[in-house]
């Protein structure tokens, strides 16, 4: 008797159960469609906090032996646009600067810029700020970080809105030699103590130098090399790196890709910091060891963006000479070094 009463319940459940579903079918049918869920099966997932990992310097290239790349190798007059390992060449006509301002404007960056006004060179200050006012990274702000060991002799140029300026005092030196070896030093301290919380890019440039046409954002990048005016046409072999084996910044005749300008260089801050930061450890090395490298620092930072290379790099209308006659392959001058009597600076 219990058993048949179970076996009636089971089934009558099994009725209704079925006859629910059918209802629903139909139901279902002419109910507005929604695509919104009655409830949020995971609501632990919305408090959910990432944890980035730290981010780790990029390792160096392994030495490998590859054809020189040649910055007028497809026609005399057009400059190469991209490096064999894939970083943009920049030049004019090679981007479009009004969709580079729609894609950056947005993200309010502060680039920085550093320079270095030491002894007969804060004579360039004024120049060079004015000439930045007109044509740097326009629209944008900019933290200019003068470097002297002068700051009275700092003049105090009109800047726009959201533009600064800071003179920062440092060491004289009697030798114009030690002043550029400390370069890479100055600039990694300054990073590590408030570069890095006050911009997002920086740019380290020579104060002996104007900005003649429009620089801007085309120019950004993870690490940024500009090519050295004077040796874009020739071998590698006839680069002046420095070549005595006993020095860190020691280059094989079969390495190097362009000679680079040391009076252009920058991108993000990090990366700058990284890069100035092993510049700076091989010339104490080579200090160590009683070696001042051919060309001091800029021998250095030609040995390190062989092995580190550059995620972009400017043409020489980013680092002109004015003693030079503008070529054909140049479209337009934006950055470029001044006539001057260089050995009365130097004295």
């Amino acid at each position: 008797m219990h058993r048949g009463r179970l076996a009636l319940g089971l089934g009558f459940c099994l009725l209704a159960g079925t006859g629910l579903c059918f209802l629903w079918v139909h139901v279902e049918n002419w109910l507005p469609v929604s695509y919104v869920p009655y409830y949020l099966p995971c609501p632990e997932i919305f408090n959910m906090k990432l944890h980035y990992r730290k981010e780790e310097p990029l390792p160096p290239v392994t030495q490998a032996q590859y054809p020189q790349p040649k910055l007028l190798e497809q026609r005399p007059t057009e400059l190469l646009a991209l490096t064999p390992w894939l970083a943009p060449i920049v030049s004019e006509g090679t981007f479009n600067p009004e969709l580079l301002q729609h894609i950056y404007q947005p993200l309010n960056l502060t680039i920085g810029v550093t320079v270095f006004a030491v002894g007969k060179y804060t004579l360039f200050v004024q120049h060079f700020l004015e000439s930045a006012e007109e044509f740097f990274m326009r629209g944008y702000r900019v933290h200019y970080y003068v470097f002297t060991h002068d700051p009275a002799a700092i003049p105090r140029v009109p800047l726009g809105p959201g533009r600064l300026l800071s003179v920062i005092p440092i060491q004289g030196h009697s030798h114009w030699e030690e002043i550029s070896m400390r370069r890479m030093e100055t600039i990694s301290r300054h990073i590590a103590r408030r570069a890095h919380r006050e911009v997002d890019y920086l740019f380290c440039l020579d104060v002996d130098m104007v900005f003649r046409n429009p620089w801007g954002p085309e120019t950004l990048g993870d690490l940024v090399a500009a090519i050295h005016p004077g040796y874009f046409t020739v071998t590698r072999q006839q680069f002046p790196y420095e070549r005595r084996r006993a020095s860190t910044a020691f280059v094989e005749d079969s390495e190097g890709d362009f000679y680079y300008g040391g009076a252009v260089f920058g991108g993000r801050v990090t990366r700058v910091y990284e890069f100035t930061r092993g510049c700076h450890m091989a010339i104490l090395a080579d200090k160590a060891n009683g070696i001042m490298a051919a060309w001091q620092e800029e021998s250095h930072l030609n040995r390190r963006f062989i092995s580190h290379k550059p995620s972009k790099v400017l043409s020489p209308e980013y680092i002109w000479d004015d003693r030079k006659p503008q070529p054909p392959c140049l479209k337009l001058i934006r950055f470029s070094t001044l006539d001057k009597d260089t050995s009365w600076l130097r004295s």
